[in-house]
């Protein structure tokens, strides 16, 4: 339905091409959705591991500080690069992961859409 401030006007639906705008103006909107979702997990995701990254390396400076009578600021500094490839590794599996669900989720629904898409064109033929 078209609306403006004084009137609501129908749209034929009996008409093909009209049909089959709305049905693209559907799948797009829905595509933007589930686009807008999985960017908002990634930043969610992102702002999470940058959090976890820098109270480590608050932590590393008090570390090193604490480490500065014993002499172990090798050994501080080696497990805060281990800990962090470890880490960073891990956010990267994650950000793959969310990904490729995205990718997952955007290929089922094209699949839909395709078979939506000619099951309305084979009923047309009949009809």
């Amino acid at each position: 339905m078209i609306q403006n401030a004084d009137h609501t006007y129908p749209i034929p639906s009996n008409l093909p091409a009209i049909a089959a705008a709305e049905k693209l103006l559907e799948a797009g909107v829905g595509f933007q959705v589930q686009v807008l979702s999985a960017a908002s997990r990634l930043q969610i995701e992102s702002f999470d591991f940058l959090m976890r990254r820098c109270q480590q390396q608050v932590r590393l400076v008090g570390d090193l500080v604490g480490s500065a009578g014993s002499n172990d600021a090798l050994d501080v500094i080696g497990d805060f690069v281990r800990v962090a490839k470890i880490d960073y590794a891990a956010e990267v599996s994650t950000m793959l992961m969310i990904g490729s669900k995205l990718a997952s989720e955007a290929a089922h629904r094209i699949r839909e859409e395709a078979a939506s898409g000619l099951n309305d064109m084979a009923a047309r033929t009949v009809a």
